[in-house]
């Protein structure tokens, strides 16, 4: 089997999971991924198994499977992490970082800012979070925090759906924009206790706004709050 198939696979269905083009609470099967995406059912099956790892998929035994919904219980847990590990890395980030590197964080934010003016689809909404973890990558990378990059990376699934389906919603996109303009500001200020107060207080932007969207879309999640 080819490896990069199977990852391909995978790739396309976990973006399809994060732009709601699956949405949460749609049924899925090997067979239903292997016609979507024109591959065999083995690589179909590698995705089920991979997405379900990462809580993107609900697998039933001689039941069914489907898309998970969103867990707001979960999205805290995984909130508080992102949190931890990212306030937890300021001290180093301002330790290392060189003008070069937020001259490239004003960029992203620049490109953060033209990407919202566009008409808003699911792929630039997908391409429009991946600025935004671009530009919160440049502070991991200064910090030299890899593996904490990967932990939020990759298995925060319920977290960066909620982020996405904030901004598909397009409810606070300016706020989002203001938000990494001043902390780019405050690291060229070198304000450092100014950019930890600042980054804790954008991050918790999502705690406030997911009870709204819950109310407006509560067929996309777990019932029991």
């Amino acid at each position: 089997m080819d490896v990069s198939l199977n990852q391909q696979t995978y790739e396309r269905m976990k973006k399809d999971i994060l732009t709601f083009v699956l949405k949460p609470g749609d049924p899925v099967s090997a067979r239903k991924i292997a016609e979507r995406y024109e591959v065999s059912r083995t690589p179909a099956r590698e995705a089920l198994v991979r997405l379900q790892d990462e809580g993107m998929v609900e697998i039933y035994p001689q039941s069914k499977s489907e898309i998970s919904r969103i867990d707001i219980r979960r999205i805290r847990q995984e909130w508080f992490v992102r949190k931890s590990l990212e306030l937890g890395m300021v001290d180093s980030f301002f330790d290392k970082v060189r003008e070069e590197d937020l001259r490239e964080m004003e960029k992203e934010a620049e490109r953060l800012e033209r990407i919202g003016d566009e008409p808003r689809t699911h792929e630039t909404s997908f391409e429009y979070l991946l600025c935004d973890d671009r530009f919160h990558g440049i502070i991991y990378r200064v910090a030299e925090e890899q593996l904490a990059a990967r932990i939020i990376g990759n298995t925060l699934p319920n977290y960066r759906r909620m982020r996405l389906l904030i901004d598909l919603d397009n409810i606070n996109k300016d706020r989002t924009v203001d938000d990494h303009r001043k902390l780019v500001r405050l690291g060229q200020n070198r304000d450092r206790e100014g950019f930890r107060s600042f980054l804790e207080n954008h991050l918790s932007h999502i705690i406030d706004d997911m009870r709204n969207l819950h109310e407006q879309f509560p067929e996309m999640f777990v019932k029991e709050l």
